[in-house]
């Protein structure tokens, strides 16, 4: 609005003195010219002020326009780090998507078989999976303390079998050497 009226201002300003100006190339004489300076004075002030005027409005205008261009920058500028944000984001998502665990290579008792062991457990597939991995966990513990015991018998059968072999051997030497005394007793009483 008041760059509206600075702009009315001026151009009556302007045909005033082009009016003025008009009436200095008719008249020639000294008086004439002082009266038309004194009549341009106010006219010229006006000026001033309008140009003071449009000088305080243009940096007005930059100053408004730097922070209104500020906080576009500031704008785009979080604009960017949203998008780097859901960039990474979108990223990590991927390769948890296509991350591979050692569970998806576990072989579990099949679904069946497990969901016939325990009837109450249901839900969703997530908590179903983490059932049968403790059940897997829980079975193969029991197994290994199975195979354990198993090796503990393993052992102290063949370490029976082994003192039994001794004994065996032992018994079959002491039988070569009875075998052999009954022959030397047997060859002394031949010779009678």
């Amino acid at each position: 609005m008041a760059s509206i009226r600075t702009e009315s201002e001026l151009k009556r300003v302007l045909e005033a003195l082009s009016s003025l100006s008009e009436r200095k190339l008719d008249s020639s004489s000294r008086v004439e010219a002082m009266e038309l300076l004194t009549l341009s004075m106010p006219y010229f002030s006006a000026l001033k002020r309008i140009n003071r005027q449009i000088h305080t409005d243009v940096q007005s205008q930059k100053t408004r326009i730097g922070d209104e261009r500020a906080k576009v920058d500031t704008a785009r500028l979080a604009l960017q780090n949203l998008k780097y944000e859901q960039a990474m984001l979108e990223l990590e998502v991927k390769i948890c998507q296509e991350f591979q665990s050692i569970f998806q290579d576990i072989q579990l008792h099949p679904l069946e078989e497990f969901q016939a062991l325990h009837p109450d457990v249901e839900g969703d597939e997530h908590a179903l999976m983490l059932a049968r991995l403790k059940f897997e966990l829980r079975e193969r513990r029991r197994l290994e303390a199975e195979k354990h015991e198993l090796q503990i018998d393993r052992s102290g059968v063949a370490k029976e079998n082994n003192d039994k072999k001794v004994k065996l051997e032992q018994a079959e030497k002491e039988l070569k050497d009875l075998l052999a005394a009954a022959h030397a007793v047997r060859d002394k009483f031949e010779s009678f």
